[in-house]
């Protein structure tokens, strides 16, 4: 049990360490530098989890073209939460959106061929109304 804790104390000191290390370069940049990372970043993200619907490791390997060693320290800054909410959300849309088909196939004189169409135009409606 003590080299278990004595493990997780390793573990955490150092994920500590990085943090501070990677707080410490951010801050060494300037608001307008800062926020060019922060869009590179943000497009990276919203190429691999948004446009390639990827996974975590896709996201990190792929898009970014990090190494395994990654995983951990990614983990650990939260992005890992961060994919996650996002991959819950992205389902549950395309459950969403499934359902409303199903709804109208059933319910409506709407024609095969239009069905797509119309439901995606009512989505985008409905999130202009009440997302944005």
């Amino acid at each position: 049990m003590d080299s278990l804790e004595e493990i997780s104390k390793i573990f955490n000191d150092t994920m500590n360490s990085i943090e501070k290390k990677s707080e410490e370069f951010w801050n060494s940049f300037s608001k307008e530098e800062q926020l060019d990372l922060f869009c590179a970043v943000s497009r990276r993200i919203f190429k691999g989890e948004i446009k390639d619907k990827g996974s975590y490791r896709y996201v990190l390997y792929n898009t970014f073209g990090f190494d395994t060693d990654a995983y951990a320290q990614a983990q650990c800054s939260g992005y890992i939460s961060i994919h996650n909410a996002i991959y819950d959300g992205e389902r549950l849309s395309d459950t969403v959106k499934k359902s409303i088909v199903e709804f109208c196939k059933k319910h409506l004189s709407i024609p095969e061929d239009e069905l797509k169409a119309t439901v995606d135009k009512y989505i985008t409606e409905f999130n202009k109304k009440h997302y944005y």
